[in-house]
């Protein structure tokens, strides 16, 4: 559905929608205002964790993570980790508290 279908949606229907899930890009959060102005606005996962993952990476880079040949690690969910994995994950994690914090 496009943005003109449902501004031609009458406003008392609009008013009525709780949330909205959109992409982050600006143009679409200021739409989904003016269209929706009751709706709590949801940002759609993909992006808020391409996001996250690009800092996360620009932090181990800044902390020299990469170097240390375990990025992987912290990519992985701790409960798929084997029990080495956690060990090495941990160490990395005491050596740099601010990546511990993001992670």
């Amino acid at each position: 559905m496009n943005w003109k279908s449902l501004k031609a949606q009458p406003e008392t229907v609009r008013e009525k929608v709780k949330e909205v899930s959109v992409d982050m890009w600006s143009g679409f959060t200021a739409v989904s205002k003016e269209l929706f102005p009751n709706a709590k606005i949801i940002y759609d996962r993909f992006h808020v964790m391409a996001i996250i993952n690009d800092e996360l990476n620009k932090l181990r880079k800044l902390m020299g993570v990469y170097e240390k040949g375990l990025p992987h690690l912290l990519w992985k969910n701790k409960e798929d980790l084997k029990h080495e994995q956690k060990q090495q994950l941990e160490v990395i994690l005491k050596e740099h508290s601010c990546l511990g914090i993001v992670w």
